[in-house]
């Protein structure tokens, strides 16, 4: 693939970012939420370590702690300490959170959704792949 062709690659894959970006925090507006508080229940699929967040939005431990402490105060998450290392905080869903999450998703992933509407069954499940590959760590 020539460098050009590369850069393009990666250009159309941020402006899709961004168009996907958008379209979060249209959806987490009309559920009272920050789009960092509406990704963050979309990615809460099972309790998580808080650190997590910190490695996946790539910002300091403390933003992560008032974008936790938004979404519990809004009654969506409970912080608890793991069992069995009591260093670690963990981070859950309410059943409130679990009902915003459903929604979110429904919303984002449903037959409504601008963001995958063009692409066939094939394409999108050739899409997720090419996107699991790319995030491996």
């Amino acid at each position: 693939m020539s460098q050009t062709a590369k850069t393009t690659t990666y250009i159309k894959f941020i402006e899709f970012l961004m168009f996907s970006k958008h379209q979060i925090y249209e959806l987490a507006a009309q559920h009272g939420l920050s789009g960092m508080q509406a990704i963050t229940v979309c990615f809460l699929d099972q309790p998580k370590p808080m650190h997590s967040f910190n490695e996946l939005f790539g910002c300091d431990p403390s933003n992560v702690s008032g974008i936790i402490g938004g979404l519990e105060l809004k009654g969506l998450v409970r912080r608890f300490e793991e069992p069995s290392d009591h260093r670690i905080k963990m981070v859950d869903l309410s059943s409130a959170g679990q009902d915003v999450r459903s929604e979110l998703l429904a919303k984002l992933c449903g037959p409504k959704s601008s963001l995958l509407a063009k692409l066939s069954p094939a394409e999108t499940a050739q899409f997720t792949k090419l996107i699991t590959k790319l995030t491996q760590v």
